[in-house]
């Protein structure tokens, strides 16, 4: 039990500090006008065969992601929106690539734009995750966001939270009695989620959309994907590939590590 003398030590420390509130009734007044963060939104999915229990779909809205990493005033010194060459030295023969938009499809990008036009990189991240702690074994399917704007050594400090949290894809049990086709069902069913996420970014990657920096000055900008972090197995899924054959070749298991194969790019 607190004795009366260090309660009364405690109260007079509170009543020191220079609070701009009162009461809890004047603290919550002040909490409630401070700007809301990012809303979730949900979306129940239709299958074309059935579940046993309707996949949800919870997601952001990724323009506002960005918008949210954008304008963070922690990344107000540690952000770029201009591409850029970097050289080893004066004479220009050794380029430095240490950055998306030090780059030559940055680059390249930049030179189509209008005249004044932001270019954002975007980065998406994806893996399926097994949840075994105090979750009876489920399993989860997060999308992750970035800005490829925002300086590498940033993206490291997970303090920092330079990746949002976009989405979390629908994992669906189908009570199709065939199995075989069970993994196809739900291929097609993370394709449908992605669609509905990424229509926001389809239109502002085609026409521009207006943004704020942590400045509070406004851009026109572009954002294009830049790239998408994932394993093997996830990237065949996004690719509509089998395991056997290669997500980004022409490439079958047969000519696997054959250095004189030549095969076409797939047109992802």
């Amino acid at each position: 039990m607190i004795s009366p003398y260090v309660l009364g030590l405690i109260s007079l420390q509170i009543k020191n500090i220079p609070l701009s509130f009162c009461s809890a009734k004047e603290l919550r007044s002040h909490t409630e006008t401070l700007p809301p963060g990012l809303l979730w939104l949900c979306k129940t999915l239709m299958t074309e065969y059935p579940t046993k229990e309707p996949p949800c779909l919870f997601y952001h809205n990724p323009i506002k992601c960005l918008q949210a990493l954008l304008s963070h005033p922690h990344f107000k010194s540690h952000i770029s929106f201009v591409p850029r060459r970097v050289w080893t030295c004066a004479a220009k023969i050794c380029c430095i690539y240490n950055e998306w938009l030090s780059g030559d499809r940055a680059w390249n990008m930049q030179e189509v734009l209008l005249l004044g036009a932001t270019l954002l990189g975007v980065v998406l991240s994806s893996d399926k995750t097994n949840i075994s702690v105090m979750s009876s074994n489920h399993m989860a399917h997060p999308l992750l966001i970035r800005l490829t704007n925002i300086n590498m050594h940033i993206h490291s400090k997970t303090s920092l939270h330079a990746y949002l949290l976009l989405a979390l894809l629908p994992i669906a049990k189908f009570t199709q009695k065939n199995t075989h086709v069970h993994s196809l069902l739900q291929d097609q069913l993370m394709h449908q989620a992605l669609n509905i996420v990424l229509s926001p970014l389809k239109t502002a990657v085609s026409v521009g959309i207006m943004m704020s920096d942590p400045s509070g000055n406004l851009h026109y900008c572009f954002m294009p994907l830049a790239a998408w972090i994932t394993d093997t197995p996830e990237e065949s899924l996004l690719a509509g590939t089998s395991m056997k054959a290669s997500p980004v070749t022409t490439a079958t298991a047969q000519e696997f590590g054959d250095a004189y194969q030549q095969t076409q790019l797939r047109i992802m």
